[in-house]
């Protein structure tokens, strides 16, 4: 027989959050691996010691946790999730019939806090990872990835020409007023004085880009010197065959520890920022924050500059990472890897076999220059194919090409293959992981420092996910070793928060 569901609503009913929420729970998992009571002293001075008690700063952070957790980019809708969310509410301390704090308490704690605070926050969750036994030295591996900025092309404007003007503001104004008496208006007339600083049709905001699509053809052609975004200033423009043109920023993120797990370094820049430029920084940001000195460093060709070689070579670390350098000539010429260098005598044949002195040195590129005698050149068969307009052909090694030749065959060993093999879906595993789940693929806020709060949060995440997985295995490991009665329930209270885990004995 079919049955039919008749929803009777009671009066009253005898059940809790904590029955209702499955022990596999990740949030529980969370809470049972995580105490995070660290939080109150890092927030502590940021309250002053009189006045109304704030919403708990523990409270806060693991809102802000959850949305990252589960993608939800609005902090409007997370705030309406953890209403109706029972999972939610028991993770934050909330029973049915409490209040959730407003989403603006979330906009006044990241003003509050800065950056300082949320850094301290993501260095703690690598702590929890080295605790969960992840991290440990091994090779670093080294990446960026473009992340959308929250701001459209029909925000774009030109930049305002900064001219120093002759006069001073004051005398300024009062020439003004002198040469144009301000005439008098009709009724319901509007005068240009009378508009709101900030309205679109003011004179200052120059021509929009706007949405038309011929428009957005000709806008492949503006650059981040001329244009910039009213909503977010910060944000640069950027051109990729796959996304076309828009407006981005950059992270640059380092993982390491077992199987790179663990995420150890987040940076966040503009969108044309050199990631080769901020390797470095990076390094220099996973030593700060798990104490571990980087041995080893795996990353993609565009790290691959002599100044990285240079600098890692002075700080005792292995690179493996591949030389960006051509090696194919210019308008078709033959290329430096027809022409073969002789370290013994520090000279270089051509594909003649003629031999090719040190003719001098380029100091501004940190080059020797390479030539062949004068009028070999001119009267050479390969002339065609390797310098077709008759000029004396030249070649140049960098001053510490040593340096490259020494990574090129690192990664042409078995172990330099396997890093480079690894580096594809461990460092940019995160980014696809960030960018599928996290809430990645876009910023949430306007501004650079809000976007690195953005980095920080999404890394803490991920590596909470991956030390509570690890932690979780190993309390099931172990537990059945310890006795055969099953633990007792959670206890809950709310003010302030604290989680107690109390087990058999």
């Amino acid at each position: 027989m079919m049955g039919k569901r008749v929803f009777a609503p009671k009066l009253y009913y005898q059940l809790s959050l904590d029955q209702l929420v499955p022990q596999n729970h990740l949030l529980r998992q969370i809470a049972t691996a995580v105490d995070f009571s660290f939080v109150y002293p890092l927030a502590k001075s940021h309250y002053s010691h009189t006045g109304q008690p704030s919403i708990d700063p523990v409270v806060i952070f693991k809102s802000m946790l959850i949305g990252y957790l589960y993608g939800i980019t609005s902090e409007r809708r997370l705030m309406s999730e953890i209403q109706v969310n029972l999972a939610y509410r028991w993770f934050l301390g909330y029973d049915f019939d409490e209040a959730i704090p407003d989403h603006s308490v979330l906009t006044k704690v990241r003003s509050r806090f800065g950056v300082a605070v949320f850094e301290k926050f993501f260095e703690r969750s690598i702590h929890i990872c080295a605790e969960a036994g992840l991290l440990g030295e091994g090779p670093v591996y080294v990446d960026a990835t473009h992340v959308g900025a929250a701001a459209s092309l029909e925000s774009l404007v030109q930049r305002e020409e900064t001219v120093s003007p002759p006069l001073s503001v004051k005398d300024y104004i009062q020439k003004v007023y002198k040469d144009n008496p301000e005439p008098q208006e009709e009724d319901g007339a509007t005068s240009l004085k009378s508009l709101p600083v900030d309205d679109k049709t003011a004179p200052e905001y120059g021509p929009e880009v706007h949405s038309h699509p011929e428009t957005r053809k000709r806008s492949r052609g503006k650059t981040n010197q001329e244009y910039v975004s009213r909503t977010d200033p910060e944000a640069t423009i950027i051109h990729r065959i796959r996304d076309g043109l828009r407006l981005a920023y950059k992270a640059h993120m380092a993982v390491a520890g077992k199987r790179g797990l663990v995420v150890t370094a987040a940076i966040a820049t503009t969108g044309i920022a050199g990631e080769e430029h901020l390797l470095n920084d990076v390094l220099k940001s996973h030593t700060q924050h798990t104490g571990i000195l980087v041995k080893e460093v795996v990353a993609d060709t565009k790290y691959g500059t002599l100044a990285n070689y240079v600098s890692l070579d002075q700080a005792g670390v292995t690179a493996f990472i591949p030389p960006h350098e051509r090696t194919n000539g210019v308008n078709g010429f033959w290329g430096k890897d027809h022409f073969r260098y002789v370290p013994e005598q520090d000279i270089y044949f051509c594909p003649a076999g003629m031999p090719m002195k040190r003719a001098g040195t380029w100091p501004g590129k940190k080059r020797v220059i390479y030539r062949c005698e004068p009028g070999t050149c001119q009267t050479c068969q390969l002339r065609k194919e390797c310098t077709p307009y008759g000029n004396l052909r030249t070649v140049t090694r960098f001053f510490d090409q040593s340096l490259i030749e020494e990574v090129k065959a690192r990664i042409e060993n078995p172990v330099g293959k396997e890093l480079i093999r690894q580096r594809k879906t461990r460092i940019e595993g995160i980014f696809a992981l960030g960018k599928e789940l996290h809430g990645l693929r876009r910023t949430r806020l306007m501004g650079i420092w809000k976007v690195q709060i953005q980095l920080w949060l999404t890394a803490t995440v991920i590596n909470l996910k991956r030390a509570v997985k690890a932690l979780t295995a190993r309390l099931e490991g172990v537990a059945p070793t310890q006795t055969d009665n099953p633990p007792s329930a959670i206890a809950i209270t709310t003010a302030p928060l604290y989680f107690s885990f109390t087990t058999a004995n």
